[in-house]
């Protein structure tokens, strides 16, 4: 069997999300023994500060656990149902969300941060060379810029590769969790007409090529590996001056 989504109509890539919103928070929310160390790491190895800037922030999954750690958390997102979600689940007090696209922030508008964080979203804005720039503009000095994207499955472009990458997921996800729900809602998202249609148009980069596009931008990134099952993580510090 062949994945084909030529039938399906031209939208931007927040239009497909949307179209998968309730389905995408569904599984991403049933993966929290995957979060707990996840939770963790963030919690040991974020820079203290006052704001945090969650950029693509979905449902707001991510911007909940960044509030337990700053005063001040703004998340964005250019879809607007995913943040219709995070308003309705998520709310804080110290939580704003607003649909707005990453490009269209501003140091001038918008302040700077102690933190701009991103979690599988930065290979949908922009090659590296326009979007990585963008970002450490909005980063404070002393803050960080901490982005986790996903890193290229080995197959890739073979035949049935969206299919063998979805059962992939949900196996991982049962292996983790031990939940048949879990590792269903995972392999209904990743086979999801929307997600086949989002995953053809974006190509992740694999852990060579991650390195070596982010180090070619932001000098002195180093990489983490391991932080989160399938995702590459790139953490760069702004200079005091």
């Amino acid at each position: 069997m062949s994945v084909s989504q030529s039938s399906l109509p031209t939208k931007t890539i927040p239009e497909l999300f949307d179209g998968m919103a309730d389905l995408f928070d569904s599984y991403s929310g049933t993966m929290d023994s995957v979060e707990r160390p996840f939770s963790k790491w963030l919690h040991e190895n974020l820079p203290g500060g006052r704001r945090a800037l969650d950029i693509g922030c979905g449902a707001g999954r991510y911007t909940t656990m960044l509030a337990d750690l700053y005063e001040e958390v703004s998340g964005v997102d250019p879809a607007p149902n995913m943040i219709e979600i995070a308003k309705r689940d998520r709310s804080r007090s110290n939580v704003t969300y607003q649909v707005n696209d990453a490009l269209s922030m501003t140091p001038a508008k918008d302040g700077v941060f102690d933190l701009v964080f991103a979690f599988s979203c930065v290979l949908h804005m922009a090659k590296p060379p326009v979007i990585l720039p963008h970002l450490a503009n909005l980063v404070a000095p002393g803050g960080a810029l901490v982005i986790f994207d996903p890193e290229r499955p080995a197959d890739h472009g073979e035949p049935n590769w969206q299919v063998n990458y979805a059962f992939r997921l949900a196996r991982m996800a049962y292996e983790i969790t031990g939940q048949v729900e879990v590792s269903v809602n995972v392999l209904r998202g990743f086979t999801h007409r929307c997600w086949l249609e989002i995953s053809e148009r974006t190509v992740p980069f694999n852990g060579e090529e991650f390195r070596r596009e982010y180090s070619a931008v932001l000098p002195g990134v180093t990489f983490e590996e391991n932080i989160f099952p399938g995702f590459l993580t790139a953490y760069w510090m702004k200079p005091l001056n």
